[in-house]
């Protein structure tokens, strides 16, 4: 017996990515109406939300960004009024970003995924399925001649 699969064409996988970005940006763009943040922001604060209190760099490292890119995304939190930044009393140096009464009262009215419903879906991956995508996308990147990688640490441009 032979292998019926039919080849994938190269457009049909771009349907794909086109498939899965746009439910990314819809679902982002329902976390705004709902919430009045981008979903980048509503993830900080689900984030703390879900651990208390966090050190500034143990909350960018959750999330997979830099610290500079958590920090512009705390500051407009913080404007808002749903988080606050202390230094710890016993070092000083040391930020903990925590959330005030309005971001708790915010979000108790979100129903969406804690993490963002990328990284979510992502997660429910089984291991030889994530290591397949994530050797297929690595050959992609290579095929693009994509050599900086700097924009992994950095929210997808529809959830700022």
């Amino acid at each position: 017996m032979t292998d019926t699969k039919v080849p994938l064409a190269p457009l049909q996988v771009l349907q794909q990515f086109r498939v899965v970005f746009r439910a990314a940006q819809q679902h982002s763009a329902g976390i705004e109406k709902q919430l009045g943040i981008p979903g980048a922001q509503a993830w900080v604060l689900a984030e703390l939300r879900e651990a208390g209190a966090l050190k500034a760099g143990e909350l960018a490292a959750r999330m997979s960004i830099k610290p500079a890119t958590l920090s512009n995304m705390l500051l407009r939190l913080e404007e808002l009024g749903y988080v606050q930044r202390e230094r710890n009393a016993r070092d000083q140096r040391v930020v903990e970003v925590m959330l005030t009464e309005a971001g708790r009262q915010l979000m108790a009215q979100a129903d969406f995924a804690p993490r963002g419903w990328l990284p979510e879906a992502l997660s429910r991956l089984g291991p030889s399925q994530l290591q397949a995508l994530s050797e297929g996308l690595c050959a992609l990147l290579d095929g693009m001649g994509v050599e900086d990688r700097a924009a992994a640490s950095a929210p997808l441009p529809f959830t700022e």
